[in-house]
């Protein structure tokens, strides 16, 4: 290799290092432009690119190195991971394995290999290769991780918590560690221990605030104290824990809640709740301040002894003008009603996050796959999908109305619920927000279910009006859906005979 693209190499990282990363970047770009015509300058290009991030241009870089001397275990496994970060699962688990073949003794090879498998939902192979990453390099932290994390994903929390104490035991500020064995400890219902190593989520998947400089709640007197609370994940998470507001107001709190805009109205409803917003003003008088999801762990709660359900809710002549109107306009036979159905079948993809989108994919099943649920006679369906996936109902032909027209937040959203008798809906925000407001919701889980939902049970203390059907291994969406459509058929057999009887 040339010493000239040597030189250029060392100035690229200590830019980088400094933080001048589009200075880097122009150096770089610069410089491949004169790129010597021999793999290991082009394995270095594909490096420093890997290093600022452009996935894409290091892909290019360590193929264009590969072609030139395809025998490289080191490049395909570097390959592997540049896929993986940019989110191609298939061309990084293609390029690991390559790896393996080339050089099977290499213990990091299997470990990247399961993670990508784990990604994909492969958790038995993914299972397989950490094992084997393992017992390659014995106290190798991401493989003993990543044993502990696919045992979780096939359902068995309890015995990967092991796996887990190993890993800390060897890495204790490990965060990814700490946060999985949380997630295990949530999911077998140990919370007292489970609330507690959440925590760590903000070493590993949660970004801190900074820009409040207010103590954060510790779970001291809150009396006399003004509380700001927080927004910290996703729309579900907010409307699952904000049951716990009206404890701190019952403790002599007064309770400010932040949350995005399209949250507020819905939540101004709440009692032992003082002011909800969605932008901070910096006058407000503020004493403290707790994120969401930290509550239950300060309150000492579990599911079962957290505030009843329903704590939200939509104004009565709201729930009777906008829940009837959408009745009366999807009904075709007002002499014998059927059934109105809601469904939602894909969740916020969020692009800008590659892990939340590869979960999404998995939570997440085509309106196709709902199909044996428009042979159920007697039931309308109608969908409350919003985003790209909301156009698989003309792509599909499928009978299913849409619904979210002029929809801005979730209080529309709320009285809309109000119009159908049932929500089918994957793992999104929507089973919170029903489960909130009391309302009936049948949800599809993933087979690596949320913590939230437990391991196996088919209820959940959390909403007590929600029934879960769960896939019985990844990506089988078969089965739940043709367990939701026998149970349809009862149920539209139930309400006729309601009619029946009260027509009588």
């Amino acid at each position: 290799m040339p010493n000239s693209f040597r030189v250029l190499a060392q100035d690229i990282l200590a830019l980088a290092d400094a933080g001048d990363v589009s200075a880097a970047f122009e150096k770089l770009n610069e410089g491949v432009q004169t790129l010597p015509e021999e793999p290991h300058s082009a394995f270095l290009a594909g490096c420093l690119y890997e290093r600022l991030k452009d996935w894409q241009q290091a892909r290019r870089f360590y193929l264009q190195s590969l072609h030139l001397d395809v025998n490289a275990p080191r490049i395909w496994h570097r390959l592997g991971i540049v896929c993986l970060e940019g989110g191609d699962l298939d061309g990084a688990e293609r390029a690991l394995k390559v790896a393996i073949q080339q050089k099977p003794s290499e213990a990091p090879y299997y470990v990247d290999l399961s993670l990508v498998q784990a990604r994909k939902g492969a958790f038995d192979e993914a299972l397989e290769n950490a094992i084997t990453g393992d017992s390659l390099c014995m106290d190798h932290v991401p493989a003993i991780n990543n044993i502990a994390h696919a045992l979780q994903c096939l359902g068995r929390s309890e015995e990967s918590l092991p796996y887990y104490d190993r890993a800390i035991a060897l890495a204790p500020e490990n965060g990814v560690c700490r946060f999985g064995r949380a997630v295990s400890l949530l999911k077998i219902g140990n919370f007292e221990a489970g609330w507690r190593e959440y925590e760590w989520r903000w070493r590993c998947s949660q970004t801190p605030r900074t820009d409040l400089s207010i103590p954060h709640w510790e779970g001291e007197d809150l009396n006399g104290k003004t509380i700001l609370i927080h927004h910290e994940q996703g729309y579900g998470d907010t409307l699952q824990f904000i049951r716990f507001v009206p404890l701190l107001k019952a403790l002599g709190a007064t309770t400010i809640v932040q949350v995005p805009p399209t949250l507020v109205r819905l939540l101004e409803r709440m009692d032992g709740i003082d002011r909800v917003i969605s932008v901070l003003e910096p006058s407000l008088p503020l004493d403290l301040h707790c994120p969401l999801v930290g509550l239950p762990m300060r309150l000492g709660l579990t599911p079962d002894t957290a505030p009843d359900c329903p704590y939200l809710s939509v104004p009565f002549e709201e729930q009777e003008r906008v829940g009837g109107a959408l009745r009366q306009s999807v009904a075709q036979t007002p002499d014998q009603p059927e059934l109105i159905v809601g469904l939602v079948w894909n969740g916020d993809p969020r692009p800008h996050d590659s892990v939340a989108t590869q979960v999404d994919r998995r939570r997440s099943v085509s309106l196709e796959k709902l199909a044996p649920l428009m042979g159920v006679e007697g039931i309308r369906f109608v969908s409350f999908q919003l985003g790209a996936a909301k156009n698989q109902i003309v792509e599909t032909g499928l009978p299913v109305i849409d619904v979210t027209d002029g929809i801005v937040d979730f209080a529309d959203t709320a009285a809309r619920l109000y119009g159908v008798d049932l929500l089918i809906s994957v793992d999104t925000s929507m089973v919170h927000l029903a489960g909130g407001l009391g309302l009936p919701a049948w949800m599809i889980s993933r087979s690596d279910a949320c913590w939230r939902w437990g391991e196996t049970a088919s209820t959940t203390p959390w909403y007590p009006s929600m029934r879960i059907f769960r896939q019985p291994r990844s990506g089988d969406w078969d089965t739940p859906v043709a367990e939701i459509a026998g149970l349809l058929r009862q149920f539209v057999a139930l309400y006729r005979t309601n009619l029946v009887a009260e027509a009588a």
